[in-house]
């Protein structure tokens, strides 16, 4: 069963979501590194967010598709039939969502690398 949302509204959330993301990774105090607790917990994260981007993708090419049954609806800025851009773009939906798959494999990957982590005991401190 075919998913719907508006695409307008859906537009907006990415782009807000995109924004934070992008606010996020410009954020960050690089004089630190990171715990490990905090690498895993963004591993986590990052998981999730390419697994529903691969969902979001695969929500495009549902929608893009739909367009590829009546080609006669949408036409080229220049007039012309738009059955060929249209073909194209649900082959790179396809690429994509296989890329977003494998990113996920990856970032699973990361994640359950970094579940066998702790930071090691300190030595303790001469007073």
């Amino acid at each position: 069963m075919p998913r719907t949302r508006p695409a307008p509204d859906l537009a907006r959330t990415l782009a807000g979501a995109a924004r934070s993301v992008r606010r996020e990774i410009r954020a960050p105090d690089l004089t630190r590194p990171p715990e490990v607790a905090d690498l895993r917990e963004t591993g986590w994260q990052l998981a999730q967010l390419v697994a529903d981007l691969s969902e979001l993708t695969a929500l495009l090419a549902e929608h893009t598709g739909a367009h590829t049954r009546h080609p006669d609806r949408i036409r080229r800025a220049d007039g012309s039939p738009a059955a060929r851009e249209l073909a194209a773009a649900c082959r790179d939906l396809t690429a994509l969502r296989r890329a977003f798959d494998n990113a996920h494999a990856a970032a699973r990957d990361y994640y359950a690398n970094l579940t066998h982590l702790n930071p090691a005991p300190q030595p303790e401190r001469s007073p």
